[in-house]
């Protein structure tokens, strides 16, 4: 039974909001989107779903997903060649300084512990070479390593970040005013079929197509790095 419950256990873990990884500390564009006047309580629902299907679906879950799927090599060299791919790939593919660098922090801060926390030889060999500044070390590529390492199916795997992300985007909406507690909590509610849509198509999308495009949020994003005040990073 233990065997059985350790991938989700590890999912439950890795996906709490109280885990370190630093998201908390990002609003993933929303607070630059508010700042713009591109998103109120009445539009958020849509904003969310949007911000999921155009820019985290194709972009993070995707690589995530490729992650996920490299990970099955046994070589470690290998291993990490094809993770690197896919690593500098998302990376260039963030318009935005914010969204680089929060990815890059998040990434690195988790596969840090997670190689702690697991002891397994691919997180290990990911995170020296990582730590060497071999790969940027996204988020998206490391969540894809550390789950498929703890047992966890792609599609959940997929779906289990996409949980965390949605809960994030859920918790700055609250500090920005934008929705209540009860509100928040139907917002995660109503995307879930959205989490199902995403979660079925970056199982099966190819690094080619790898990569979100939401001009609107890479121009919020932007505009927030030079913005007077800031509750969040991105």
């Amino acid at each position: 039974m233990h065997d059985r419950l350790s991938p989700l256990l590890l999912a439950l873990q890795l996906s709490d909001s109280s885990f370190p990884s630093g998201m908390y500390t990002l609003s993933h564009g929303l607070e630059g989107l508010a700042q713009d006047g591109e998103v109120s309580a009445d539009t958020l629902t849509d904003t969310v779903h949007g911000i999921l299907r155009h820019n985290v679906g194709p972009g993070e879950s995707t690589a995530l997903a490729l992650a996920w799927a490299a990970s099955s090599t046994t070589d470690l060299d290998e291993l990490c060649a094809a993770l690197a791919r896919i690593d500098r790939r998302i990376h260039a593919t963030r318009l935005a300084k914010q969204a680089r660098v929060s990815a890059v922090r998040t990434g690195r801060q988790v596969l840090d512990l997670a190689a702690e926390l697991m002891e397994d030889p691919a997180v290990r060999a990911w995170n020296a070479y990582v730590s060497a500044r071999h790969s940027p070390g996204s988020a998206s590529v490391v969540m894809g390593l550390v789950y498929a390492r703890g047992g966890l199916g792609a599609r959940e795997a997929v779906a289990t970040d996409l949980s965390a992300y949605l809960a994030s985007l859920a918790g700055a909406a609250l500090r920005l005013r934008l929705t209540d507690h009860r509100g928040a909590q139907r917002l995660i509610t109503r995307a879930a079929p959205v989490v199902t849509e995403i979660a079925d198509s970056a199982v099966i999308r190819p690094i080619e197509e790898l990569g979100g495009f939401a001009p609107a949020l890479d121009i919020a994003q932007m505009r927030h790095e030079t913005a007077p005040a800031r509750l969040f990073a991105s």
